[in-house]
């Protein structure tokens, strides 16, 4: 069901409070004349999507739209290029989990006071994409997120997002008790923040988010670094379960390969190991993400990689949600594999079980950069790996040229259920 509701020129608490039906699934608001929706459905109950007509104006204010809405969860779909004020514009909408990248054609905006105060649950995606520029007074982000929790990996993408208009100089400054609530940042963009704190906003967050980095992350790294420093890379790593062959792959059973589902092998085709062994995939299961696993028409007597166990939390303190980036220079190392047969080192940035992804970033360390090279982290069939001992632990199989993919932690019950049983886990000595 869908419902229409036609207005004037002054939308101004036009719907304060309103309810509509359970089985409304979208409520329009057309008011292409309105210049106001100040308020316009403050203290509704309503849960279900809200589409704004375009306005005819210039310009537009949306402050206060969707204030204490407690129980809006879907996206909204607003026009925000004409818009000129966001002040409380989803205050109170805590059960907001929506995408905030849909809002990000801020550059008009002169009010954003209050904007997301209060919005407990909304997870911040996107919001590094925002546009400050057209912010008008020093306390035009007061209290923009007041009592809100981000990500600590958002919070770092806005902070860094910020940093970079700021010297540009297109960030307006001073900008006073600019709140973004219980965010922690990582120490990686320690220096970012205190940039944009000397060019003149005064930011207000939970602090700095503290990485311990635990027994077994010591040991990926020295597992790497201590090869490296040696000039003996990749030394006496097992590269023997990576697949050579087109689409990649590599060995998590000795009946088992993983792979990305959308750049997966097909039934009967040859597969080719690092040390030249062959066989033959005999079927392929694909999962709900983006990862699938063939099997093959015979065993290899070949050593699988290792793959993280179900509490990989416990192993990997750092990493438990909301995901944290490591300090610089201290991340992880893990290797991954070229088409042409190369194997090149990025960090860990962060695995997280919601969605069930990891990812991996440049390098910042030159020995491990060194191995860098021009290759691009995104080749759909590079499987990425931690090293522990000579034996490689399989983090993800690439499935995109931001370096992110399917975290074999978080998906050990899919692994486990496809494989029967046969998959070996990482286990720390």
């Amino acid at each position: 069901m869908k419902i229409t509701v036609h207005g004037g020129t002054d939308m101004a608490r036009a719907l304060e409070g309103c309810q509509v039906p359970d089985a409304c699934q979208e409520l329009i608001l057309d008011a292409p004349e309105a210049r106001r929706f100040t308020n316009c459905l403050l203290n509704s109950p309503l849960n279900c999507r809200v589409r704004v007509t375009e306005t005819t104006l210039p310009e537009v204010s949306y402050a206060g739209l969707f204030s204490m809405c407690r129980n809006l969860s879907h996206q909204p779909f607003v026009e925000m290029r004409k818009c000129v004020n966001m002040a409380a514009m989803f205050k109170g909408c805590e059960s907001a989990r929506f995408n905030l990248f849909a809002f990000r054609d801020t550059a008009n905006v002169r009010d954003m006071r209050q904007c997301l105060w209060g919005c407990t649950s909304i997870s911040g995606i996107g919001l590094s994409s925002w546009d400050f520029s057209g912010l008008a007074s020093r306390d035009a982000m007061r209290n923009f997120a007041g009592r809100t929790t981000f990500r600590t990996m958002f919070y770092d993408a806005l902070i860094e997002s910020l940093h970079d208009q700021a010297a540009l100089s297109t960030l307006p400054t001073p900008m006073d008790a600019v709140n973004f609530g219980n965010a922690r940042y990582s120490p990686s963009v320690a220096t970012e923040r205190q940039f944009l704190i000397d060019y003149g906003w005064e930011i207000l967050d939970g602090g700095i988010e503290s990485v311990e980095l635990s027994p077994i992350e010591k040991a990926f790294s020295q597992s790497v670094d201590s090869r490296l420093e040696a000039m003996s890379f990749p030394g006496d790593i097992d590269l023997s379960p990576v697949c050579t062959s087109a689409r990649g792959g590599i060995l998590i059973s000795p009946s088992h390969l993983l792979y990305v589902k959308h750049y997966r092998p097909t039934p009967g085709q040859y597969v080719s190991f690092w040390k030249g062994e062959r066989a033959i995939v005999d079927r392929v299961t694909a999962g709900d993400w983006d990862i699938a696993v063939a099997s093959l028409r015979d065993p290899v007597s070949i050593r699988p990689a290792l793959v993280f166990s179900n509490d990989w939390k416990r192993q990997m303190p750092s990493l438990a949600g909301p995901p944290s980036q490591y300090p610089s220079g201290q991340s992880p190392p893990c290797v991954w594999f070229t088409g042409r047969n190369q194997v090149r080192i990025s960090d860990l940035m962060y695995a997280d079980d919601s969605p069930p992804v990891s990812r991996i970033k440049a390098s910042v360390d030159p020995l491990r950069a060194a191995y860098g090279g021009n290759a691009v982290a995104g080749d759909s069939g590079s499987p990425v790996c931690c090293v522990y001992g000579d034996r490689l632990v399989v983090a993800f199989a690439l499935m995109d040229s931001m370096g992110n993919g399917i975290f074999t932690g978080s998906v050990r019950e899919w692994l486990d259920e496809v494989t029967q049983g046969m998959v070996q886990e990482l286990v720390a000595a």
